[in-house]
């Protein structure tokens, strides 16, 4: 019989770098550029969950980046 695979495999696994930095927390809090002026963001490692989450690093991203204009006039809620 013919083995026939409809599904792809996916990405190989890959080693974990040795020098992974990305990885480690930093100590003290995390300077973030938005719209409203420079924030510190700072961890808490005892807490389940975050009041803004990661909404602060997507605003970083938005204004860094040029994105926030163009997304805001193509949105169709007026």
């Amino acid at each position: 019989m013919n083995e026939l695979s409809l599904h792809p495999q996916g990405e190989p696994k890959q080693q974990p770098k040795s020098d992974c930095r990305d990885l480690v927390p930093t100590e003290g809090p995390v300077v973030v550029d938005t719209f409203g002026g420079r924030i510190h963001v700072e961890w808490d490692p005892t807490a389940a969950v975050t009041p803004l989450g990661q909404l602060p690093f997507f605003t970083d991203y938005l204004q860094v980046s040029g994105l926030f204009d163009p997304w805001v006039e193509q949105c169709p809620v007026q």
